[in-house]
């Protein structure tokens, strides 16, 4: 019987291979650590409900305008994934 390797930890092959890859590039794990990718931030609510609104017919708009518009009172600076 066999052990499948947990999904959150590679098998030793899965390391070598990578490190085998990595080496073949002519990049090191270190080289990876650095370069993580920039993530721009989040827009505000207020920054992207205009977006919303401009996107839907104008019944949709007519019927989310007062919900969109407490949404802008009450949380128009936070990032749409600070809530």
């Amino acid at each position: 019987m066999t052990t499948q390797p947990s999904p959150s930890r590679p098998s030793q092959a899965d390391l070598d291979a990578a490190m085998l890859l990595l080496s073949r590039l002519g990049i090191s794990p270190g080289d990876l650590q650095q370069a993580a990718p920039a993530v721009p931030p989040a827009p505000t609510f207020a920054e992207y409900i205009p977006v919303v609104s401009a996107a839907v017919s104008a019944g949709t708009r007519r019927v989310y305008a007062s919900y969109w518009n407490r949404v802008l009172k009450e949380w128009g600076q936070r990032r749409l994934d600070d809530p």
